[in-house]
């Protein structure tokens, strides 16, 4: 079965378009109308997220917010999906070559978790290797974001090396990082053993969360 074919009607809006892209990762911009973005962000509002620890570095990346995690087929579409949803599948389809995966591999599956970030938290650069990945997403939901805020996403667009886990090793790296900034409505799919990192939110933030809805593309017997 091909990927591309599952989705009947379009969510997506017709505004959504690729802002850029390197070898391991794509930015989406727009990928919801205005009408259907604000009802993502106040979905996003009405959510109780739970404050978490970084599983990478607890002491100084601090705490997040998150609500659950569902994984489903990617494959799978039903037509009570929160059109948000099916048009992250439709872009993460589109974009399977990003992830090197293939179009008719029907044990992919594609995870959904909503995060928030408060001013003062962060996470450390990591490559998300391991337990089937071959991917991930960030679906940036808050209605609006200032650069000096923080809470960018840095990655650095070549498969990390052995020695990536060690952040002295990681300066001297010959590739420059490619910092993502948190635009609403604004979509990222990368590769999985990509270094990556949330840069720190800002004071100036105030109470504002960097909110996302984030989530893993996996390979294999992963969503049984």
């Amino acid at each position: 079965m091909n990927l591309a074919t599952v989705l009947d009607a379009p969510a997506t809006g017709p505004a959504a378009h690729i802002h850029s892209r390197g070898d391991r990762f794509v930015v989406i911009d727009d990928l919801l109308p205005g009408a259907d973005f604000a009802a993502v962000t106040a979905e996003f509002t009405a959510l109780r997220l739970k404050p978490v620890l970084s599983t990478i570095d607890p002491v100084y990346d601090g705490f997040a917010y998150r609500a659950g995690e569902d994984k489903q087929p990617l494959a799978a579409t039903t037509a009570d999906a929160p059109r948000w949803q099916r048009a992250v599948r439709e872009q993460v389809t589109a974009h399977l070559e990003v992830v090197a995966a293939l179009e008719d591999d029907d044990s992919l599956a594609l995870s959904f978790s909503a995060w928030g970030y408060p001013a003062g938290s962060r996470l450390s650069w990591h490559n998300d290797a391991g337990a089937g990945r071959v991917g991930a997403y960030v679906y940036f939901t808050h209605p609006d974001w200032d650069a000096s805020w923080g809470g960018a996403l840095a990655l650095i667009d070549e498969e990390s090396r052995p020695e990536a886990g060690d952040g002295a090793a990681l300066v001297h790296s010959p590739v420059h990082p490619t910092l993502i900034l948190p635009r609403p409505n604004r979509l990222v799919v990368f590769r999985s053993h990509t270094m990556h990192a949330v840069q720190r939110v800002d004071s100036a933030a105030g109470d504002r969360l960097r909110r996302t809805w984030t989530g893993f593309i996996t390979e294999g017997n992963t969503h049984d």
